[in-house]
């Protein structure tokens, strides 16, 4: 169904903030994404980038690209058998790439993880309802939702192309995550 293939790369927070951030304190970068205001982990109402980096010294940046193969990018004849496909494929990849990076903030000092995009923990977030998120001790916010210009991020540091196809499969998504440390 699907390869994957796995980079990490390692940089100050520095770094981070410097070339690829664009302050944007309403997630307004993320307004067009269905899950804006959805899910508690996505804009609008995350901390300051600035604010909540500044504790850390540096992180792992961790991608990993989920390459679908002919067949099952065929069968993706519709919207709906895309994101069928792409929860076999890309959610799967990103729950786990989650899990992991919770177990590592354990080892590390001071860790803490970012997530690949919303939060994917519960089948329909608690926000929706306007209640508190079920599993706070859990929910990371998506590296996506705090203003960096992602798509330039990922080429330059883990030298992945961000792919689109309405309406199906691209030829492989890609899944990014992050560990900070102190």
């Amino acid at each position: 169904m699907y390869e994957l293939e796995v980079k990490v790369k390692q940089l100050s927070v520095r770094r981070l903030l410097a070339s690829y951030w664009k302050p944007d304190p309403e997630g307004q970068g993320c307004r067009g994404c269905p899950h804006y205001g959805n899910v508690w982990s996505c804009p609008p109402g995350l901390p300051a980038t600035d604010e909540y980096l500044a504790p850390y010294s540096g992180c792992f940046l961790v991608g990993a690209r989920v390459i679908y193969s002919p067949e099952t990018r065929a069968r993706a004849v519709n919207q709906e058998e895309a994101d069928r496909l792409r929860e076999q494929g890309y959610e799967k990849v990103a729950k786990e790439l989650l899990l992991t990076l919770l177990e590592l903030e354990g080892q590390v000092p001071g860790g803490r993880c970012m997530g690949a995009g919303r939060c994917i923990l519960c089948r329909r977030c608690a926000r929706l309802e306007g209640k508190p998120c079920r599993h706070p001790e859990l929910c990371r916010y998506s590296i996506t939702g705090f203003g960096f210009d992602f798509a330039r991020m990922v080429k330059e540091q883990l030298d992945f192309e961000l792919l689109w196809n309405p309406g199906g499969l691209p030829e492989y998504d890609v899944v990014v995550a992050a560990l900070f440390y102190k």
